[in-house]
């Protein structure tokens, strides 16, 4: 929906771990809302880590009354991928009542464009944003996609998204976007506050999200993450039954999977990395034995498998 940036008289801001936040009422008085950083999939690795302030913001913004919602950074390379990164920001929230949507962030990892969903294809991208947002759909929370106006026209079909809530990012005095309607302008990432000693990003918001506006999502009966409790001390996880065999783990605040022998993928490298040894995402003889060593070492069933105690014991 374009409309003059002079009409709204709703303003929204992004917080991270990169905006360290000492009095949240001085936000009260600049932002009708909040959307905060759950966390992120990194893009090397591509494990999905908690933003680090997120709970502190949390706790800020619920003390001061101010409305919230949600965004992840994702560097999903498979629908599948992308449909964990959304379990896992359910998990993260589920015990809060955002009134704005959970935004998928589709940008660029870094300036080098090295990250490993940066050269997916724009057919590819536009079905994994639309996997992880059917997903948070499906636990009804309203979706929504966060990118550049470059990025909407050019790596995304964005006519395809435009069932749920878009947010663009240009930084220009005027937005010359078509390609959909839009609910936010992020029009600056330079916005400043006196007392505070950080730049912040500020958007201008058209709509004027209810708690009860789930874009016609209906929560599913049976959920599909299962808790398990009272297996590791200090640390949660789930499983994720979804798809085929996968199981996912929060563990420590890292999502993890059982690897096993001959498997490829992120996983495997973030274990070579704990145990040390080369790390080229290969289950090979040599991770194995690595596991197999460290199971000894610590007491585990020494099976080669690392499974939900053995990375607990690695994390």
């Amino acid at each position: 929906m374009k409309e003059d940036a002079k009409k709204t008289e709703l303003y929204v801001g992004d917080i991270s771990q990169y905006n360290t936040i000492q009095q949240y009422t001085l936000l009260k008085e600049h932002f009708d809302g909040i959307i905060v950083r759950v966390g992120y999939r990194g893009y090397s690795a591509g494990t999905i880590k908690k933003d680090a302030l997120f709970a502190k913001h949390m706790q800020g913004l619920t003390e001061n009354s101010i409305p919230y919602g949600f965004y992840f950074m994702g560097q999903a390379v498979t629908e599948q991928e992308a449909v964990l990164e959304a379990e896992y920001c359910h998990e993260m929230t589920k015990k809060y009542s955002p009134s704005l949507p959970v935004y998928y962030d589709s940008e660029l990892s870094n300036p080098k464009g090295d990250g490993r969903a940066d050269h997916l294809s724009r057919r590819q991208r536009t079905d994994i944003t639309r996997a992880f947002c059917q997903r948070i759909l499906q636990f009804g929370m309203r979706a929504g996609v966060y990118a550049s106006e470059n990025w909407f026209e050019t790596k995304l079909y964005a006519e395809e998204l435009a069932e749920y809530s878009i947010w663009v990012a240009c930084y220009n005095a005027s937005l010359d976007y078509h390609e959909t309607g839009y609910d936010m302008w992020q029009y600056t990432s330079d916005y400043r506050i006196t007392g505070l000693d950080i730049k912040l990003d500020r958007s201008y918001c058209y709509r004027a999200f209810a708690k009860n506006d789930t874009d016609g999502a209906k929560p599913e009966e049976e959920p599909l993450l299962e808790v398990r409790e009272g297996v590791y001390r200090g640390s949660e996880c789930y499983e994720v039954s979804g798809f085929g065999k996968t199981e996912g783990y929060l563990i420590k605040g890292q999502t993890v999977t059982t690897v096993r022998y001959n498997d490829r993928n992120e996983y495997v490298r973030l274990l070579q990395e704990k145990l040390g040894v080369d790390t080229d995402g290969i289950f090979g003889a040599e991770t194995e034995a690595a596991v197999r060593q460290f199971q000894r070492t610590h007491g585990l069933t020494v099976d080669g498998v690392t499974g939900i105690q053995t990375w607990n014991a690695l994390l």
